[in-house]
């Protein structure tokens, strides 16, 4: 009994590592491929998006969120992508209301808020 749970210990250090390794297969890449538009960029993503001129940078559109809510406190920026890329800013107005801004990332203009 003893061998057998030391060489499965051992195969489960040796199987599992390869496995993390596998090349994904065919359904996991088109699933990738197929991505919901609205999913959010990643850093690196948002960062070669504003470098190339896609965006405007962030900083911008929550510039223009904190003069439409003056004493707000800026929770979370994301960039969302798609056909229209967008920010989603959220915020918590000084009366305590969390409030989601929403504005075109290519012009920073804001759009609505919900």
């Amino acid at each position: 009994m003893r061998h057998l749970v030391i060489i499965a210990g051992a195969f489960c250090a040796i199987a599992v590592p390869a496995a993390a390794q596998a090349k994904p297969d065919e359904g996991m890449m088109a699933a990738a491929q197929t991505r919901d538009p609205r999913d959010r960029y990643t850093p690196s993503e948002a960062r070669d998006a504003r470098r190339q001129g896609d965006v405007v940078p962030a900083l911008r559109v929550i510039s223009a969120v904190r003069q439409r809510y003056p004493g707000a406190d800026v929770l979370d920026a994301e960039l969302e992508g798609g056909a229209s890329p967008r920010y989603v800013i959220k915020i918590l107005t000084r009366d305590g209301r969390r409030v989601d801004v929403v504005a075109d990332a290519r012009t920073g203009q804001i759009l609505y808020e919900r």
